[in-house]
């Protein structure tokens, strides 16, 4: 039985390790693993399946672990199994509940604030140039941020100078000087 929590021990940690090394390549294959219902209970609170890797994967390795110190130590396959299991749900829901639900709620929290954002004005640090990019700053609640800008008419706009933030499309914030003439849609 020691056998089987070593590989199921192991199985967890090497995922772990593999999965932050590699977390930019892994986290492809993640999405297609992450199963999650996403509903309100009470129209206010997002209900999300606590069915992640990362909550599978810590629940692998606890168990495992677990079993593995039980099994050293001649503990009775059962005891062990049960606090085993026990213990693993304890550390999976931690995760869950301290990671992966605030995690969530910034993430779905991002489309709004861009939202919020338009109407907004910033300063362009770094020349927008003609049918090209730049750099804007903006600072929301103390906080000053940078993002890639374009001229919403593909024109271009000096360093310094203040603009409007008309739309945000793909995270390109699109802008207009604050002392132009030109209209969106023209």
């Amino acid at each position: 039985m020691e056998r089987v929590y070593t590989i199921i021990f192991f199985v967890g940690v090497i995922y772990t390790v593999v999965t932050f090394l590699f977390g930019g390549l892994l986290g492809i294959i993640d999405a297609g693993l992450d199963a999650h219902i996403d509903t309100s209970l009470d129209g206010s609170s997002p209900f999300i399946l606590p069915l992640k890797p990362i909550t599978i994967v810590s629940f692998i390795t606890v168990f495992g672990g677990i079993g593995i110190i039980g099994t050293h130590y001649k503990f009775n396959w059962i005891v062990i199994l049960i606090i085993a299991i026990i213990l693993g749900l304890i550390v999976s829901w931690l995760l869950y509940r301290f990671i992966v639900i605030p995690l969530y709620r910034a993430q779905n929290t991002s489309a709004v604030y861009q939202e919020k954002l338009i109407g907004m004005t910033a300063t362009v640090i770094s020349p927008i140039l003609k049918n090209g990019f730049g750099t804007i700053a903006y600072v929301v609640n103390g906080s000053k941020y940078n993002a890639p800008a374009q001229h919403v008419g593909k024109e271009e706009i000096k360093q310094g100078q203040e603009v409007l933030i008309y739309e945000i499309k793909n995270n390109v914030f699109y802008v207009e000087p604050l002392n132009s003439d030109y209209k969106k849609g023209s």
